[in-house]
């Protein structure tokens, strides 16, 4: 692959990004740019949760959906290489398994339980803006074809900023205006299958879909579930999805016994959708913080106590949000964020009420 591949995916995307493409069709062009730079048969690229790391939704090719549990237990529970979570904080987010392995594809587990003996080399991406991890991609090419080629590898690497941004831009829209549904409670079984459900579901599962995998367990539904069953933890664990329609998710999955787990799905709250937006500008976790306290009006001085840092800190930290977000002023930054992003999402994660 050359430098005109490289070229030609790069435009695709920001094609589709410039045209606000509803984000399964983006996820589709990011596909399309992937193989415009790299020879695969099989792919994931699945949105993450980027407080949990958790997939919701995406776009597969080639996935035999009786993997798709075996997938998730290997990232969740195997010790394995390139782990989408260490990845995503990695300097450089694309590995492949040949190169982590010394061309010894065995001594991977994942490799031994899902792609012996037709498939072959994997790659790995995590698309990042900042700290934050919008999707993760696994792309895996047949035996015969051996291992990803440097020049490829060095390609997808080359895609990841334009593609990460793309993909975090289409997070943020609103496909389209529709009724949420009321908050749903899921059992999954061990083998992550549904076993009861309140009225509503069907709507629910398939609002959290992922595009080209026929399963009745939505992945982000099944990986949750699987990670509270694995945690052992009673008070089990939460994460926030995106729906089909734009609308954000809050769910909640938690052990009940006899190897089952609930899940709570329910509409995002304006805790969520806050996160959310200040990810969506590139804050790092301390001007998250400072964010809410100029929202509250406090001064300078009254920010550094308050986080215990100098005011030269705080002064700092404001000209980098200012800059982000582009604004100038306070109110400009109260507006910009609660106004246009944070009231525009509650009211479509809440609109059956």
């Amino acid at each position: 692959m050359g430098i005109d591949q490289v070229i030609a995916a790069r435009d695709r995307v920001l094609a589709a990004d410039a045209a606000e493409r509803p984000l399964t069709e983006l996820l589709s062009d990011v596909l399309e740019a992937l193989h415009g730079v790299a020879t695969f048969s099989v792919a994931a690229l699945l949105l993450t949760d980027t407080d949990s790391m958790l997939p919701f939704g995406g776009v597969v090719e080639g996935l035999n959906p009786s993997q798709c549990t075996p997938f998730w237990d290997n990232e969740l529970l195997d010790p394995d290489f390139a782990k989408f979570t260490s990845l995503a904080r990695s300097a450089e987010p694309v590995a492949t398994l040949s190169q982590l392995t010394d061309g010894d594809l065995a001594r991977s587990p994942r490799y031994r339980k899902l792609y012996e003996p037709g498939g072959g080399d994997e790659i790995r991406v995590a698309f990042t803006t900042g700290a934050s991890c919008w999707a993760v991609a696994a792309l895996v090419r047949s035996a015969e074809l051996g291992p990803f080629p440097a020049e490829e590898s060095q390609s997808v690497l080359e895609l990841v900023p334009v593609a990460a941004r793309a993909i975090r831009s289409a997070v943020m829209r609103r496909d389209r205006a529709t009724a949420a549904p009321a908050p749903t409670m899921l059992v999954i079984d061990s083998d992550a299958s549904l076993v009861s459900a309140t009225p509503g579901a069907a709507d629910v599962l398939a609002e959290l879909a992922t595009h080209g995998v026929d399963i009745d367990v939505p992945t982000v539904v099944m990986a949750a579930a699987r990670r509270a069953k694995n945690l052992k933890n009673a008070t089990g664990i939460s994460m926030r999805a995106r729906g089909s329609s734009g609308r954000w998710f809050r769910l909640h999955a938690a052990p009940l016994g006899d190897n089952q787990v609930a899940v709570v799905v329910e509409p995002a709250g304006p805790a969520d959708l806050v996160s959310i937006v200040l990810e969506s500008y590139g804050l790092t976790q301390r001007e998250s913080e400072v964010v809410p306290l100029l929202a509250r009006g406090l001064s300078t001085k009254e920010i550094a106590a308050e986080m215990c840092i100098s005011r030269h800190t705080v002064n700092d930290h404001i000209k980098t949000i200012f800059s982000k977000c582009g604004v100038t002023s306070r109110g400009e930054l109260v507006a910009r964020l609660f106004a246009e992003h944070i009231s525009e999402l509650h009211h479509a994660a809440t609109a059956h009420r």
